[in-house]
Parts: structure tokens; C-alpha cells; sequence
């Protein structure tokens, strides 16, 4: 039994492949479109100049209203 798939490449490209059941994309060809991340690839991890908990809070509400002009 065969299965219509979408194989994608980096370049945006994409073909229909028929694969056996269990059978992988052709190399260089992925499930998913868009950059392809590799397990060497280590851009996901994050990494902050200072601890969340040095941060700041937002300031939330209304700022404060100006002095009302009497106009006397």
C-alpha cells in the first residue's frame, strides 16, 4: 500500500512522493515546511543577559492626571 505524502525543501519547494507504509522522505526532503532545524543546531535555546526575577514589573493603570487650568 502506497500513501500520497508532501515532502518539502528548504528552498519552499514541494512534491507529492507515494511512500510505502513506514517509509521515509527521500534525504533532503522534510515533512514540514520551513527552516529545518538539526539536532546540532542549537539557535532554540535562549539565553537572558539577566534573571527574569532583575526585571522590573510593568507599570499598569492610568498615568496620573495633569493639574486642572482654573483659567481665573
Amino acid at each position: 500500500m502506497s500513501i500520497p505524502t508532501w515532502g518539502y525543501k528548504p528552498d519552499g519547494s514541494a512534491q507529492i512522493f507515494d511512500l510505502k507504509e513506514g517509509a521515509d522522505l527521500p534525504e533532503g526532503w522534510f515533512d514540514r515546511p520551513g527552516p529545518q532545524e538539526s539536532e546540532s543546531d542549537n539557535s532554540a535555546e535562549l539565553s537572558f543577559e539577566e534573571p527574569l526575577s532583575e526585571i522590573p514589573p510593568k507599570k499598569r493603570g492610568r498615568p496620573p492626571r495633569p493639574p486642572e487650568d482654573t483659567g481665573l
